[in-house]
């Protein structure tokens, strides 16, 4: 059994339930959590109550400090959402539309690039490549570059289907759109979004993560070696993944992002439908959205070496989950079916990312 950190919260604040039923759910959700191999932190709301808040394992092994909810955790893809509702309060000032060719915004783009669409970046459906299918991409993510010099590798590859036709997912497009906002905005990306995202909702554990940031409560990164064992994990240049992975949050902070979302925050209503209208593959604004079981699931999943992350949530029941992870790969992804049975009173439910 995994280390449980003493920080761990069971608030039994599902209205709907009696004490003891609430009782006897979060400690069905503690239990699920103990008995997998998850070293990392887990919040789960609903109607932007805390029901459960843990951490697990340890944020750094050689230190022996315990992972809590107050752990800072590099998140990945996930930071996707937060590209997308930068574009989106730039759609809702006047200065850009989805619709627009990033052409006309970005200059310093190759011309099978320059009517490509913002929506079309934004739904993976711009047929630009991911960046990991690049040769000796992931070999060079160690290495000091800017957000130009990284968009720069690949503007002589081909795009892999005609725009606007197919699915591929692609971390690359997200850089473009980091880009786009920094023209646009005249802001830095990182700066854009502290200004307009983190600080108006109170998220200040969540930041850009630079090699010059020092973190109070940041976990190290860990990998399964073949033995099983864990060892550190290699690190790399965070900001090559701009606008695309380069973020670090914690499970609360994301909480308050999901329940930001949930009441509308931010931008306009016509913003949010955009926002969760599926294209090609599923996806929609920084979002993967699946009719499961007849409910809406949007989730989004993010890793970068020696961690992985995971924002579930079921707008129609107002239950948010975020799993953070310092150490790859887990196995603990099995786990979120169980979850979410037991929030919902079902044996399980059959939910992927």
């Amino acid at each position: 059994m995994i280390r449980l950190d003493r920080s761990i919260t069971l608030l039994m604040l599902f209205a709907a339930n009696s004490p003891e039923t609430a009782q006897s759910q979060a400690d069905r959700l503690a239990s699920v959590l103990a008995e997998s191999d998850l070293s990392g932190a887990v919040i789960i709301t609903k109607g932007g109550s805390t029901v459960f808040s843990a951490g697990y394992g340890l944020a750094n092994k050689e230190l022996d400090v315990p992972n809590t909810p107050e752990t800072k955790f590099r998140i990945g893809s996930i930071t996707k959402q937060f590209t997308a509702m930068s574009i989106l309060i730039l759609q809702d000032r006047g200065l850009l539309d989805v619709r627009d060719p990033v052409g006309d915004h970005v200059a310093h783009v190759p011309d099978s690039w320059r009517s490509l669409t913002i929506h079309q970046l934004l739904t993976h459906t711009s047929g630009i490549m991911h960046s990991w299918a690049l040769p000796g991409f992931e070999e060079t993510m160690a290495v000091p570059t800017t957000l130009d010099e990284t968009l720069e590798r690949f503007f002589d590859e081909p795009l892999v289907f005609e725009p606007g036709t197919d699915f591929v997912y692609s971390g690359v497009g997200y850089f473009l759109l980091a880009k786009t906002i920094e023209v646009v905005s005249g802001t830095p990306y990182e700066e854009f979004l502290s200004s307009e995202i983190f600080e108006p909702l109170g998220m200040r554990d969540t930041g850009a993560d630079r090699p010059e940031t020092v973190l109070l409560h940041r976990a190290s990164g860990y990998e399964r070696a073949d033995s099983g064992a864990a060892q550190n994990a290699p690190d790399i240049f965070m900001p090559i993944l701009t606008g695309g992975g380069n973020l670090y949050s914690t499970v609360q902070d994301l909480a308050r992002w999901d329940r930001a979302l949930t009441e509308r925050a931010l931008v306009s209503e016509r913003a949010y439908e955009a926002m969760y209208r599926p294209e090609r593959g599923g996806y929609a604004y920084g979002w993967r959205v699946q009719q499961i079981e007849g409910r809406e699931v949007l989730s989004h999943s993010g890793g970068v070496p020696g961690f992985q992350a995971v924002n579930f949530r079921i707008p129609a029941e107002e239950i948010d989950v975020v799993i953070l992870s310092n150490v790859t790969p887990g196995r603990w992804g099995s786990v979120v079916p169980e979850l979410f049975g037991i929030l919902l009173g079902e044996s399980h439910m059959s939910v992927s990312f």
